[in-house]
């Protein structure tokens, strides 16, 4: 699948469906004209929600589909799209789109699954297994598309990120002490707004914040991050590059909930502020 849910396109995931829960929880508890004391949506019992939550998912995807991939128009065809070899079709960069993806997504529902009532654990459980189903849907959907094609790969790159969030979930010190984010630049020309990878980092992200050892003082606002990237695999007349890299950072997330900023302190859990982390690279090709 050539498809990835990349920072572009999550960041309006994330600000929708966060701006979603919220308007659901205001519309929850104030009463409408006629004094009712809760709208028809807030009414729904929780499985109701979640399931009309999963439909709209895949309808907006098999629609998007039809539209600019021609789903349902050709044979059942399969991919080998590889992993991080150079001559790939982005270097592996689309793999970690489709993992940090499928985290993301798998997140966000499990907290807008809390706010329709299911206890953290089992929220967490569904909105992993929810994104794994809707990812898997695209890439039937793919595997009808006679430009596109169904990929393992991909697939289990899906998994691994909704496993992730499950981890996550399970465990909240290790939340509390990782982040798995992408930080979107403006490096090269924008290539679209779901595969432009060649203006992306990946990285596994270290907060010292997490670490109860660590003294209450400057140092809980460091970050230390392992990263990778591509660059010039959307480009004919740029040479292909693959490199990994490690870095520092400075918390946001930390800063703007300590400001009561809440939501914005959660996004920045995923997404990296632009041009805010000291790299030290290394160039594979």
């Amino acid at each position: 699948m050539k498809f990835s849910l990349t920072a572009s396109g999550l960041l309006f995931l994330v600000t929708g469906l966060l701006c979603t829960t919220a308007h659901s929880q205001v519309a929850a508890n104030l009463p409408d004209q006629n004094g009712a004391a809760e709208s028809w949506w807030s009414s729904q019992p929780k499985e109701t929600k979640l399931l009309y939550t999963n439909l709209g998912a895949i309808g907006a995807i098999a629609l998007y589909g039809l539209a600019e991939w021609d789903y349902g128009s050709g044979s059942l065809s399969s991919a080998n799209e590889r992993w991080f070899q150079q001559h790939t079709k982005y270097g592996g960069a689309d793999k970690l789109g489709h993992f940090w993806g499928t985290y993301v997504f798998s997140d966000v529902l499990s907290s807008v699954y809390q706010n329709y009532g299911y206890p953290a654990q089992q929220a967490g459980l569904y909105g992993a297994f929810s994104a794994w189903v809707v990812q898997a849907f695209m890439e039937l959907g793919d595997a009808t598309s006679p430009s596109q094609g169904f990929s393992w790969e991909d697939m289990v790159a899906n998994s691994l990120g909704a496993a992730t969030s499950m981890l996550m979930h399970r465990y909240p010190e290790l939340d509390r002490k990782i982040d798995f984010r992408i930080e979107y630049v403006l490096e090269t020309e924008v290539n679209g707004l779901f595969d432009d990878y060649s203006n992306h980092y990946y990285s596994l992200v270290v907060k010292l914040d997490g670490f109860h050892e660590i003294p209450d003082n400057f140092f809980r606002y460091l970050e230390f991050h392992i990263g990778y990237y591509t660059r010039g695999y959307s480009d004919q007349d740029e040479a292909n590059k693959r490199a990994l890299y490690t870095g520092i950072s400075f918390n946001f997330s930390k800063l703007f909930s300590q400001a009561g900023m809440n939501r914005a302190a959660k996004t920045l859990e995923y997404l990296q502020v632009p041009y805010t982390v000291a790299k030290a690279r290394h160039v594979v090709d």
